[in-house]
């Protein structure tokens, strides 16, 4: 049977040393029961601490947050005489309450860490625990931070939408957004390079990453060149004003309207609803149209091709009164004037303005109408035909059939019998006149038979025509 030692209590206000040393006495199983008992006693003080930390901290979350939601009550009843107020309570709210809480948190733990720190007691969890809370800290008021940046842009935007300067007003939604998100970027790289450099190995190691930042730099710009090109792209179209949104462009032979420009592409929303993605560098590296770049006052025309009847004057006060009475026109032009007058027809051109191409489309599509159904109903001698003019044939002989057959009978026989009748040339001084009046025989049979062959043709045309009347087959 084992005995334990008993240890002497000790008076108070002694000197510990003077104390004899208790002798650890093995237990049942062989283990020191001062070693269990250190244990029981360690995992007591560490969970009371760890209690203490925990009610401090969410008490100082708790606070807080009630001070978030009386500074948002606040910022709320400020909003409604100031824009830039209420757009902080949209975006700001929740990263609002969030660093609150973290806040709270912070300072309770740090509050709880100041006590325990008296009992020089400073262990790896109050450490870690000390390490997240400032981390989240940290992270939170990032959060909070964008927010007051989206919060700006979307002041900004909607003041200067609220102005009739419509082309300005794009100006500076495309600049205000781009300036956003590279904030945005810069905020959410301070605010995790601050949460990183809450360790202290990091610090550390900082010297050597600096020092190895031109290399890294050298590798990462050859590696995401594309990347860093559309960034830098985007960048020169916010500054030179190149494009903004609501701007209406041709690209590529595709017609539509810029609806979000970011760092890296571009959208453009076409006319049947589509989303083409371009980078930026497209819009740097490429020619396109920008149709409202100077303003977003566009002019318009079409064209009729008309008879050479039409009452132009007429034509003209139709279209002023069609125009009158439209209400998407602008009143600065609208035009009639013949363009061209070739050919069987006159080609007239129509000129109108509006205040955007979309006006100037729907403003085309009204007049052409209406000018069409007029002309059905008030001018249909003006509407384009095509003439054809039959000229008037005097028959002066009708040949009978046999008297045709007879006379091309003659044709045929003619212009067999003259190379068979030619006279040979005799070795003679006589042989020159033969050959001559082989040639003249031979020129005259020609001569008659096409003479003849012309008669006949015209001839038979004539009687036919003459017989067709005779039969009711032809005009009288």
């Amino acid at each position: 049977m084992l005995v334990a030692a008993t240890t002497p209590p000790v008076t108070p206000g002694a000197d510990p040393s003077a104390s004899p040393t208790p002798t650890p006495t093995p237990g049942p199983t062989g283990v020191p029961s001062v070693n269990v008992d250190e244990t029981v006693q360690a995992v007591t003080k560490t969970t009371n601490d760890l209690v203490t930390i925990a009610w401090q901290a969410g008490a100082g979350a708790l606070i807080g947050i009630l001070i978030a939601v009386v500074a948002v009550a606040i910022l709320r009843f400020m909003g409604r005489r100031r824009l830039l107020y209420r757009e902080i309570v949209d975006f700001g709210r929740r990263p609002a309450y969030a660093v609150g809480a973290m806040t709270g948190a912070f300072l309770g733990t740090q509050i709880a860490l100041a006590g325990l720190r008296q009992t020089k007691d400073d262990s790896t969890t109050m450490v870690i625990i000390e390490r997240g809370v400032t981390i989240a800290l940290i992270l939170s008021v990032t959060w909070l931070v964008v927010a007051f940046a989206k919060a700006i842009e979307s002041t900004v935007v909607k003041g200067v939408q609220a102005s009739e300067n419509q082309g300005r007003a794009n100006r500076v939604t495309t600049q205000s957004q781009i300036i956003r998100r590279v904030a945005q970027v810069i905020i959410v790289i301070a605010g995790l390079v601050a949460a990183i450099m809450t360790f202290p190995s990091v610090q550390l190691a900082m010297g050597s990453l600096l020092a190895s930042a031109g290399l890294a730099s050298v590798i990462a710009g050859m590696a995401a060149r594309s990347t860093l090109g559309n960034v830098f792209a985007g960048l020169q179209l916010a500054t030179t004003d190149a494009i903004r949104v609501d701007d209406i462009v041709v690209v590529d032979d595709e017609q539509g309207t810029i609806e979000e420009i970011t760092l890296t592409y571009v959208v453009m929303r076409t006319w049947d609803e589509r989303r083409l993605i371009l980078p930026s560098t497209h819009f740097t590296e490429n020619p396109f149209a920008n149709w409202t770049r100077g303003g977003s006052q566009a002019t318009g025309y079409f064209t009729l091709d008309l008879d050479w009847r039409v009452p132009v004057a007429s034509l003209r006060a139709e279209l002023a009164r069609l125009v009158a009475a439209s209400t998407v026109w602008d009143g600065r032009q609208a035009s009639l004037e013949v363009s061209d007058a070739v050919g069987g027809h006159v080609t007239v051109r129509i000129v109108l303005t509006g205040a955007n191409p979309g006006d100037v489309g729907a403003l085309k599509s009204y007049v052409r109408e209406e000018l069409v159904s007029w002309l059905q109903r008030e001018a249909p001698c003006a509407l384009p035909r095509t003439r054809v003019e039959v000229d008037q044939v005097e028959v002066t002989q009708d040949l009978s059939p046999e008297e045709v057959a007879r006379t091309a009978q003659e044709i045929v026989a003619k212009q067999k019998a003259g190379p068979a009748g030619a006279t040979t040339a005799a070795p003679d001084n006589g042989g020159d006149a033969a050959v001559t009046t082989e040639a003249e025989g031979e020129s005259a049979a020609h001569g008659l038979g096409a003479r003849r062959a012309v008669t006949l043709g015209r001839a038979m045309g004539r009687s036919l025509l003459h017989r067709a009347r005779r039969g009711g087959l032809g005009p009288r």
